[in-house]
């Protein structure tokens, strides 16, 4: 397993943050923590993945976030062979971990001004 640390540093009159991850990763998401640090309660975390084709896959969304560490495990809903239509999500068994194929990227809206926290990522390559 895996790690990428991203800071979560807010701007001084926007309370928003941005950051990406030094390098590319291929590989599958494991889990997400969230340590907000003095980032305000009320804030959104929004983790994607940019794709080297310019795609930006969405991992994982948490508005009011609050204020204490939290883990998160993000899936994916799978889909039919036959099909392709996406399974209905309603048994364990049809999700799957997110696949991460290019750089990942944090965003904070609402953080409040001057706040820092940060992410980690867990991953397996």
């Amino acid at each position: 397993m895996k790690d990428i640390v991203l800071a979560l540093n807010t701007h001084v009159s926007a309370g928003t943050a941005s950051t990406l991850a030094p390098t590319g990763v291929l590989g599958k998401l494991l889990a997400v923590l969230y340590v907000p640090g003095t980032i305000d309660t009320g804030a959104t975390l929004t983790l994607t993945c940019l794709g080297i084709d310019g795609s930006e896959k969405p991992l994982l969304t948490k508005a009011t976030a609050g204020t204490a560490n939290v883990w998160f495990y993000p899936r994916d809903l799978v889909h039919a062979v036959a099909d392709g239509a996406a399974l209905t999500g309603t048994s364990g068994g049809d999700r799957t971990c997110p696949i991460l194929a290019g750089v990942v990227k944090a965003a904070i809206a609402s953080g409040g001004n001057s706040k820092a926290g940060k992410v980690v990522i867990y991953y397996e390559d």
